[in-house]
């Protein structure tokens, strides 16, 4: 089979990358609405994406070993299927239980898909080039999810304002039907485009993938945690976890205080969401322009993004006084500042960690940084209602803010070198 363009690459990586993210961005702005509209108090919902979150935190390495041993497509298929039955559900459940169910299949995708695209996007230029550019391939993926995010949100959070109830299906309950057909598209995207480079050995039995996926972890750990240079940068997406899961659940719930009902909540939120995650999408693109304002250096870049997206966050807590109008302005531009920055730094954070694995383990480290961000989601969907029940959501925004701006000295350029990685 004749090698794969670089720009064909990126091209296919950046579809798959816009996909998996679309029909979250579908859900998101009417989910935890939905929830409430149905019975469910902050509390239950917080354990809810507790269980969420540890099921991903959970199944994140096995399913990244998994990944690295058999390969990235399998692996996406699975997690797109899974997707699937999970927003189809979660479009008609209305018992405790079925929420439960439906966070244990969101989890489980989540776990699925986290990782796989960027390994193998990563893996197939170093195919073609062992020196392959993969810094513009990143940020544009970090766009493409952006775009994607924000144009879900803006979907997701107008259907219910814009449908009537259809049926057993009210309008805040569309945006997740939709979810679950979008999955269908990336499951055509990963069967049609996703060419993995030739493996250098022969897929293993049944047996063998037993034996090589645990020692693939267990090599993941060890290099993850046991180098401090690896080790600060995983750090950062543990912070990164708690700040955007402090966003996501209290956000929805607040601008319904100010919009004053849910149909009206949701279209805002989407509105306000889709900003910010065109920001990001912006913020990407400026990675490049802004890496080369500081020599190159990624460190530099992540420390100055890191540091705008906590500025960002911190400054939302000012909506706690001021009145509906003005209050849902300044939530915008907050989102708009945090994403932005995040933006900035993800391509650049993403460069620094893949500096430093060899192409055996790139899943499984990729991994390892969403089961930080969603073990520190799982604490903080606890503590989040603990925190405003203390002081308030905008007090809980401003904590969270000031910690992932403090978070940018972890991307401190080391003293001395580390040891290249061959990839």
């Amino acid at each position: 089979m004749p090698p794969v363009s670089a720009n064909t690459l990126r091209r296919r990586y950046v579809v798959i990358t816009a996909l998996t993210w679309l029909p979250q961005g579908v859900s998101m702005a009417a989910m935890l609405l939905l929830m409430a509209n149905r019975g469910l108090d902050l509390v239950t919902i917080g354990i809810l994406f507790t269980v969420q979150s540890l099921v991903v935190t959970a199944l994140e390495l096995p399913t990244g070993g998994f990944s690295d041993v058999i390969g990235r497509r399998g692996v996406l298929v699975v997690s797109a299927l899974v997707g699937i039955a999970g927003f189809a559900w979660l479009a008609f459940a209305h018992d405790v239980w079925e929420f439960m169910a439906v966070a244990v299949l969101r989890g489980i995708a989540r776990a699925l898909s986290t990782g796989p695209a960027e390994a193998w996007y990563v893996d197939a230029v170093h195919a073609n080039d062992p020196d392959g550019d993969i810094r513009t391939g990143l940020a544009l993926g970090q766009t493409a999810s952006g775009v994607a995010l924000g144009v879900g949100t803006l979907v997701g959070g107008s259907l219910p304002f814009l449908l009537p109830t259809i049926g057993p299906l009210e309008s805040l309950a569309a945006p997740m039907a939709l979810s679950a057909l979008l999955y269908l598209g990336l499951l055509a995207a990963v069967l049609t485009g996703m060419t993995e480079p030739a493996r250098e050995a022969p897929t293993p039995t049944f047996g063998a993938l037993m034996r090589d996926v645990p020692a693939t972890i267990g090599a993941g750990v060890k290099l993850g945690f046991g180098r401090r240079t690896l080790a600060q940068l995983l750090m950062t997406f543990a912070v990164l976890g708690f700040a955007l899961n402090a966003v996501e659940i209290l956000t929805p719930g607040w601008l319904e205080v100010l919009a004053g009902d849910a149909e009206r909540a949701a279209a805002v939120y989407g509105l306000v969401t889709a900003l910010g995650f065109v920001a990001s999408a912006v913020g990407a693109l400026m990675t490049p322009l802004i890496a080369r304002m500081f020599g190159g250096s990624p460190h530099l870049t992540a420390i100055v993004g890191t540091g705008f997206a906590g500025f960002g966050m911190a400054s939302m807590f000012i909506s706690g006084y001021l009145a509906t109008a003005s209050g849902v302005i300044v939530i915008g531009i907050g989102y708009c500042l945090l994403f932005l920055g995040l933006g900035v730094r993800g391509p650049v954070q993403s460069e620094l960690v893949h500096r430093e694995v060899a192409a055996s383990q790139r899943a499984t480290v990729v991994s390892i940084q969403s089961l930080l961000m969603q073990a520190t989601g799982a604490v903080s969907s606890l503590t989040i209602p603990w925190l405003v029940a203390a002081w308030s959501v905008p007090g809980t925004w401003l904590l969270s803010g000031l910690a992932l701006a403090a978070s940018a000295v972890l991307f401190r350029r080391p003293s001395t070198q580390p040891r290249p990685v061959t990839v």
